[in-house]
């Protein structure tokens, strides 16, 4: 694009150097709106678009590093989901119409059918049969044994028996009925070496299941702290199912894993180690999650806040303690049987409706967990929506400044409706909070902040309250209503303000 000043006919190398002469110079100088107008021809074309934000990039590497970099990543991340959600269902709802109308087609009527509709297979097997009919006859021949004469009409009668080898051909093709969801294994038969074998589920890598464990043992892991962060750790890569990488040449830092395409795809050592350990803490959430109902709040804070303030030193100890070791240890001992596993379990999922149909219900219900768990980290109930129901501490009469100052000066601390007010707050907000069917970790979390920040200035007032009675050597009091302060918890301020 020509960079020329349309009145000076100036020429520039740059279009901002021209946008600064067009500000600036007082002959050439244009309003806003006509700089603006003016700069559209250089404007390049914007084919990507942050569905987050709305910002436009000419390329999609600035789009992906604008989202890596801004909060726009959690709002992307969870439209994804919701995407690769909606396109599983998709997938589920398409395999399982024509199982639906095919189940009862694999049953004995329908196989029948399928026998008579192949006459030229079937009458082949059931023509050698009567050529064995006259062998039969010709034996019997003494008249003696007329008992023999029912056997060679049973013969006859079993023709139909003929077929038995082909009726039960269809179990094989569909002996994955037998389904254990306890453990989400199916029993099949392998057409390579004829004894049947469990076919067991493995969960992509980045989308590890929990182990199996009750709540008390989760609730112990999760008091343990950093301790028990890594214990977790160990627990979800020593599952069967959670074994989902191997090595191909043990020379080489190329690891293969299954992915969530259900495919075999190959990472470095380094994009294992930070896939597995951010998987690790989302499912150290989800036992949280899980174990909320029978833990405390102040208890849900302090995991909470042990797992949020989690520095990267702190993760590479969880790697070097629990990932690494499972790491090598799998790579060593196990990696030709989970390589065989992973192969295995991708072929049948190719050739099986139903175990592909399995598979992709267990990945939508670890996609579920996981969005889940994104919804618990956010707020469901707002301080608005508890001083809705609770009312606003502030607008309140018996905590304005010169009533509270009055009820300092005349009563004791204890007594007080500031200190009566504030406490009743807590166990009301957390009875409220509790009585609600939506409610999330981080509702929790807030209103043990609040707490914390409401009995801090409940000990600060408190401080007041006895230097009002104590005096300098003027006889004048310490604390007296020129200095006496209200204090209050600052998110209700912060709320107060907002809606004002």
């Amino acid at each position: 694009m020509d960079k020329t000043c349309p009145n000076c006919k100036k020429e520039f190398n740059f279009a901002s150097r021209l946008k600064a002469h067009l500000e600036t110079t007082i002959h050439c100088k244009k309003t806003h709106e006509e700089i603006e107008s003016f700069f559209l021809q250089f404007k390049k074309k914007t084919d990507f678009k942050c569905n987050s934000c709305d910002s436009e990039f000419t390329k999609k590497q600035n789009l992906q590093r604008h989202i890596n970099n801004t909060n726009c990543k959690i709002e992307y991340e969870k439209k994804e989901r919701e995407k690769q959600i909606a396109i599983l269902q998709k997938q589920i709802d398409d395999l399982k119409n024509p199982i639906q109308n095919t189940q009862q087609s694999n049953l004995q009527p329908i196989t029948l059918q399928q026998l008579i509709s192949q006459p030229t297979t079937t009458q082949s097997i059931n023509i050698q049969p009567v050529n064995i009919q006259p062998v039969n006859i010709q034996l019997p021949t003494p008249q003696q044994p007329i008992t023999t004469q029912p056997v060679t009409t049973q013969p006859v009668n079993t023709q139909p028996v003929n077929t038995q080898p082909v009726t039960t051909q269809p179990p094989t093709t569909q002996q994955i009925q037998i389904i254990n969801h306890n453990h989400n294994e199916r029993i099949i038969n392998n057409n390579l070496t004829i004894n049947n074998t469990i076919v067991q589920h493995i969960y992509p890598l980045g989308y590890e299941k929990l182990p199996n464990i009750s709540h008390e043992e989760m609730v112990r892991l999760l008091e343990l702290g950093d301790e028990g962060v890594i214990e977790i750790v160990k627990l979800v890569c020593e599952q069967d199912e959670n074994k989902n990488f191997y090595k191909i040449n043990m020379n080489k830092n190329n690891i293969s894993f299954l992915s969530n395409q259900y495919k075999i795809d190959v990472c470095q050592e380094t994009e294992l180690k930070k896939t597995l350990l951010k998987q690790c803490v989302i499912l150290t959430y989800q036992m949280l999650i899980a174990c909320s109902p029978i833990l405390s709040s102040e208890k849900i804070y302090s995991i909470n806040s042990n797992l949020q303030n989690m520095s990267t030193r702190m993760k590479e100890e969880i790697y070097e303690n629990g990932l690494k070791n499972i790491i090598e240890y799998e790579l060593r001992n196990n990696n030709k049987i989970t390589k065989d596993k992973i192969k295995k379990y991708t072929k049948e999922i190719n050739q099986n409706r139903d175990i592909k149909e399995q598979a992709l219900l267990n990945y939508n219900n670890v996609l579920q967990l996981k969005d889940n768990t994104n919804k618990s980290l956010s707020p469901e109930i707002t301080l608005y929506n508890i001083n809705t129901k609770l009312g606003d501490p502030l607008k309140l009469t018996e905590l304005t400044y010169e009533f509270t100052y009055r009820d300092f000066d005349t009563k004791r601390f204890e007594e007080t409706t500031y200190v009566k007010y504030w406490k009743m707050r807590i166990e009301n907000e957390l009875k409220y909070i509790k009585s609600q069917p939506n409610v999330s970790l981080c509702d929790f979390t807030n209103f043990e902040e609040r707490k914390k920040d409401i009995e801090s200035k409940i000990e600060l007032m408190e401080i007041q309250s006895c230097k009002m009675r104590e005096y300098d050597n003027n006889n004048n009091r310490l604390v007296n209503q020129e200095n006496f302060k209200l204090l209050i918890a600052q998110a209700y301020i912060n709320e107060h303000e907002r809606q004002i």
